[in-house]
């Protein structure tokens, strides 16, 4: 062998190990960088068949999961599924995932408060509810929510809740918002006029300004006075009710009385919007008082008053009635007891009908007396109902509030509507 022959030799050796040096690399970075990605790929494609809503229509909200499959994540997170309408909404004879919904003809059968009033609810619409919707169990996108294990709730924690209520009330009139003209003291049967002035001297317009009383007198006029007419909502009278809900559960007073009901189980089972929801549905769900006519709520009749008859039925809230004796609608009697803090019997015309006693509760705010009254009517209903005020000097006084729930229909299993809530006064 020639020197040169040993020469190429030698470098062709050299040359394979480089060339094997540079492969044991290459595979190293083969391993480092594109495994990853091909896990990825398999982890993905895992995700993809995860991300469905089939067998998961109205589950409570799944965070391994990064799309959800129920009501809320339509009307309030946005988070749902690309098959979430495809799965989930298309059963033309289930109210799954469709409770409380606007009327859609592209289904069969409806799943709101309308459709008991035109006879096309489906089936399970009974079902409906903001703890439960049909098929299965509605959650919020993430919150844990309230339980649905009812605690016993005791009279002594009623009386303790109606008390941080109260304190609570920022929005409650100032000693110096309202100044208000009793005159005479009458009975509840008297047709005399025996107070020719107004009852009401003086009202802050700077206190019907702050946000729960601007929305509170947005849905007073929404209503017709005479029962058996049918209430019939616009899309943005509909707006209103859900903002005045909004700007409820935002105050101290909402919060608290949805955190104390949650504690207890009687919130709704879900997160404060399944809340807000049970309070829409006890308050604002229509149901009928004569001739089959979907002319009442609970708000209706308390907040803002009805003609049944020849007399005036309801009628309990001391805005509502201020307004309307500003408008000329109402003639105040007289009152026919009065009761520390604030608390008035009240005798008056209302559009030509006589109102014999109504209990109002000068200068607490909407979302107070919402508050109080839904605390009642949840846990006790139909009965009397003994709450914590305090007196001009802060002293604790107790006050009965009375509660009565409409027997003939409801808006959902679980719950009733309110009939009637109001202070004995």
């Amino acid at each position: 062998m020639t020197r040169k022959d040993g020469e190429r030799m030698a470098k062709t050796f050299v040359n394979s190990e480089h060339t094997l040096f540079i492969l044991r690399k290459l595979f190293i970075f083969s391993v480092v960088m594109i495994a990853p990605l091909i896990l990825g790929f398999i982890l993905f494609s895992g995700a993809v068949q995860g991300d469905s809503c089939s067998g998961r229509c109205d589950d409570y909200a799944d965070q391994s999961k990064s799309c959800q499959c129920n009501s809320l994540c339509e009307s309030k997170y946005h988070d749902c599924c690309s098959d979430y309408e495809s799965v989930c909404k298309t059963s033309s004879g289930s109210c799954a995932g469709r409770c409380e919904d606007n009327l859609d003809n592209k289904y069969s059968c409806q799943c709101n408060s309308q459709c008991e009033r035109f006879g096309d609810c489906c089936s399970d619409y009974g079902d409906c509810s903001s703890g439960g919707n049909p098929g299965g169990n509605t959650g919020g996108g993430g919150s844990s929510g309230s339980s649905c294990s009812k605690v016993s709730v005791s009279n002594q924690d009623i009386l303790d809740a109606s008390d941080q209520l109260f304190l609570l009330d920022s929005n409650r009139a100032a000693e110096s918002d309202i100044v208000v003209n009793p005159q005479a003291q009458t009975s509840d049967s008297s047709n005399k006029d025996n107070s020719p002035q107004p009852f009401f001297s003086y009202v802050n317009p700077d206190l019907l300004y702050k946000t729960t009383y601007r929305k509170l007198i947005d849905l007073v006029d929404n209503y017709h006075a005479v029962q058996g007419n049918d209430e019939n909502f616009s899309t943005a009278q509909f707006a209103e009710q859900d903002s005045f809900l909004d700007s409820f559960v935002e105050t101290e007073v909402g919060a608290y009385l949805y955190k104390f009901l949650s504690d207890k189980g009687y919130a709704g089972c879900g997160d404060v919007a399944e809340f807000k929801q049970l309070i829409k549905d006890i308050w604002f769900g229509l149901y009928s008082r004569k001739s089959g006519a979907m002319d009442t709520s609970g708000f209706e009749h308390v907040f803002v008053g009805e003609i049944k008859g020849s007399s005036v039925s309801g009628f309990h809230n001391w805005v509502s009635i201020y307004l309307q004796e500003q408008s000329g609608n109402l003639d105040y009697y007289g009152y026919t007891g009065y009761t520390d803090p604030s608390l008035w019997g009240l005798h008056f015309e209302w559009l030509g009908q006589m109102k014999g006693l109504s209990g109002s509760l000068v200068g607490h705010s909407p979302e107070y007396d919402i508050a109080v009254f839904s605390l009642c009517h949840l846990l006790r209903p139909d009965s009397q109902c003994s709450v914590t005020l305090r007196n001009a000097d802060g002293g604790a006084v107790q006050q009965k509030i009375q509660t009565w729930s409409w027997s003939n229909s409801r808006p959902a299993n679980d719950r009733k509507y309110v009939a009637s809530a109001y202070f004995l006064a």
